[in-house]
């Protein structure tokens, strides 16, 4: 094995090596234990057993000692009996001390030839080899090998210039080559590229945790639909929806789903989980196209999520208390925790999506004459239709990859069902996948989302609920599809109650908290767009001049020692200015500047004033 690291720090003596590079390379590991015997080739098993064969028919027949008058008539009828090349005496003698020595274990028994042929490489300038190496292949710049081999040479021709005799013979490019190959490929990766992509490069892959029912390890993840689709009504183009979907691991089937415009969202999330965890008889009423009934529903046992932030949201850790056992999050670099619902996304894209027109493309030079936006004409509503019948009628029909099983009836086959929800269930479970709020009940509601909420029973609770610290908070459930309402957690009865909306317009019928979101920016920018910066700008300067008339007409008077200022009006002064620790420390004010009198115009565009809202 090619010493790497010791020649190295030998070789730093002479040279001023580069420490970082060298940290990088790390001592190779302590050499294996010899292979085990089922794991040699075939030939050397058989010559193994023959050995043995050999050692164990001159011990039943050998009469005294292992010498060499006992041995060798016993040796003559080995090849006559065994019909077996007999070894000379003294290789037999040698075959039984390693065999006996190893605790009778046949791998002593293994020819040694087999390791024949690893020769000792040549050292003759083993310290510029060691210098090329780590300078040049083990750097961050990734120099090639060929490169690494023409600056060894230079080095080599540079160093026997000052030789008299014995000068450095150098390496061929063959046994250069050799060398480097022969690294450990972890080191030189650690090397080179760094050490997060050597340790995903080289990771140990894992195994899943096996399901043993249904809904006991449910997966769920989103992408973005590879298709283009439109409106019903409007016939317009409204680009690529999101897909959020489950994928239940013990008998494959997809058991949940939602479908919209927005980007993943905890709302996203809300309507998937719903869809799974209740039951689908509306299915078929829905789309009558649809053979087969969808009879995936009920609790789960184990949520398999990524580290998206709408997965570490307290909305979601909170409501699923009730629903979920536990949430798993998959560590990074380690993809095979959640495979399933991966390879999921990939069959529908090649069984469905990819079929549809409109459909888009990972590279734009794909494209070429084709546009997606012109040639879609799938609606909406055809769409998800036909992503359920997809789901129902083909993929939960057709067996899998090693044609092992099919999902439906896997899903039908277990013996431990799992538990469903009844109606009352279900209102409650609705209510409890809403986004999560702690608000105050004051005199004149809830104050939530910019809006306000009230009810005689909620102000009933008010009244007879002791209040912590004065104030009396409360746990909120708000549906992020319709704000027209809120849900109450009353803590001493244990209960929900459902606040309205101080609402005499209207206007939250039907709106969604992203809907109200984006109304609410809408407003600050026409509020915004209403004001005149120049009048406010005007104003401001009126109010510094009139403060610097009262502060020099108060300067005067200080000087003439027979008038004495009243502290009232420096008080003033004082309140106008901030003075204090977090403001100036006297009621003098500077020079006043002339503002800039270019101004960005209020009214930008719409789309940069709605950009900044975030998710929920």
């Amino acid at each position: 094995m090619f010493d790497f690291i010791d020649e190295m720090a030998a070789s730093e003596q002479q040279f001023d090596a580069q420490p970082e590079l060298a940290s990088n390379v790390i001592a190779p590991p302590p050499k294996l234990s010899e292979p085990s015997f089922d794991s040699i080739p075939p030939n050397l098993q058989q010559e193994a057993m023959q050995r043995l064969k050999i050692i164990h028919f001159v011990a039943n027949r050998l009469d005294g000692g292992w010498t060499e008058k006992n041995i060798k008539p016993l040796l003559t009828l080995v090849e006559k009996q065994l019909d077996i090349s007999p070894p000379s005496w003294r290789t037999l003698v040698n075959w039984k001390k390693a065999y006996f020595e190893s605790g009778k274990s046949v791998d002593a028994l293994i020819p040694k030839h087999r390791s024949k042929g690893n020769r000792q490489m040549v050292r003759d300038s083993q310290w510029l080899v060691d210098e090329a190496i780590r300078t040049k292949y083990l750097s961050r710049e990734r120099v090639s090998i060929a490169a690494t081999y023409r600056y060894y040479k230079s080095r080599v021709i540079i160093e026997n210039r000052s030789i008299v005799e014995g000068k450095i013979k150098p390496l061929s490019q063959r046994a250069f080559y050799q060398r480097v190959n022969s690294l450990p490929p972890y080191d030189v990766a650690v090397a080179r590229f760094g050490k997060r992509y050597a340790d995903r490069e080289f990771r140990t892959v894992g195994q899943q945790i096996p399901a043993t029912k249904p809904m006991e390890y449910v997966e769920i993840d989103h992408t973005p639909v590879p298709v283009i689709l439109i409106d019903d009504e409007l016939d317009v183009s409204l680009g690529r929806p999101y897909l959020t979907m489950l994928y239940d691991r013990f008998s494959k089937c997809i058991v949940g789903l939602s479908v919209n415009f927005r980007e993943p969202s905890y709302d996203s999330v809300r309507k998937a989980l719903l869809n799974t965890l209740l039951d689908k008889s509306w299915l078929r009423k829905k789309y009558p196209s649809i053979k087969n009934e969808w009879p995936c529903c009920g609790k789960i046992d184990y949520l398999i999520v990524d580290n998206g932030a709408e997965f570490w949201s307290a909305s979601l850790e909170e409501s699923l208390k009730p629903l979920v056992t536990d949430i798993h999050y998959s560590q990074a670099a380690k993809p095979w925790r959640k495979t399933g619902i991966e390879k999921l996304f990939d069959q529908l894209n090649k069984g469905l999506i990819n079929e549809m027109p409109g459909k888009t493309f990972t590279n734009p030079t794909q494209l070429e004459d084709y546009d997606p936006k012109k040639e879609s004409v799938i609606r909406i509503s055809t769409f998800m239709e036909l992503v359920h019948k997809w789901i129902v009628d083909h993929y939960h029909m057709t067996p899998d990859a090693r044609v092992r099983a099919i999902p439906y009836h896997t899903w039908k086959g277990s013996e431990w069902p799992p538990i469903t929800y009844n109606q009352e269930e279900a209102v409650r479970l609705s209510i409890e996948l809403g986004l999560l709020n702690i608000s105050t009940v004051r005199q004149n509601g809830i104050n939530i989302h910019g809006l306000r909420y009230q009810s005689d029973e909620l102000n009933n609770y008010r009244k007879y609920t002791p209040a912590l610290n004065g104030s009396l908070q409360v746990k909120t459930k708000t549906d992020p599809s319709d704000i027209s309402a809120i849900y109450v957690y009353l803590e001493q009865e244990e209960r929900y109650i459902k606040v309205p909306a101080v609402d005499v317009t209207g206007y939250t019928k039907e709106l969604s908290l992203f809907e109200h979101k984006v109304i609410q920016q809408v407003n600050r920018t026409n509020t915004r767009a209403m004001v005149d910066e120049e009048d406010l700008a005007d104003t401001r300067m009126y109010l510094e001049q009139r403060i610097q008339q009262d502060t020099k007409r108060i300067a005067e008077r200080q000087t003439n020692k027979a008038s004495r200022t009243k502290t009232g009006n420096t008080s003033k002064l004082a309140k106008i200015r901030d003075v204090g620790s977090d403001g100036p420390t006297t009621i003098v004010s500077k020079a006043i500047q002339t503002p800039n009198s270019s101004h960005e115009h209020p009214s930008s565009s719409l789309d940069d004033d709605l950009g900044d809202i975030e998710g929920y």
